[in-house]
């Protein structure tokens, strides 16, 4: 089993706030996270994401800091935000304004960067 993150953004940011499972969305960013997080559950893991994407840096662990930098530089962003979906071993959370609903087989882009 991989332990591989995904982040997928909607395409259209006015979409971020209403955005469902039917938003189409693009892959904005992945990491690798340690195996421990991943058996504790997907929502765990995006909810983990979440922290370590939008906590102060100074509460971050180094290998959380190195996360979240690695985010910021990679996507050209600082934070996971509402709409947000975290993909976690082919499930689906997506990021509500007050927590995570898992979500079926959101819409991704025909060209999504892999």
């Amino acid at each position: 089993m991989s332990n591989i993150v995904k982040i997928h953004r909607p395409t259209n940011r006015r979409d971020q706030w209403d955005a469902d499972e039917h938003t189409l969305r693009s892959k904005i960013y992945e990491a690798v996270i340690p195996q421990i997080q991943k058996e504790r559950g997907g929502e765990h893991v995006a909810e983990l994401m979440f922290h370590i994407l939008n906590a102060p840096k100074e509460l971050l662990s180094e290998q959380e800091l190195n996360i979240a930098h690695d985010f910021a530089d990679y996507a050209d962003m600082y934070s996971l935000s509402t709409g947000d979906v975290v993909e976690v071993d082919g499930e689906h959370f997506l990021c509500e304004s007050f927590g995570w609903r898992k979500i079926e087989n959101p819409i991704y882009p025909l060209v999504n960067h892999s």
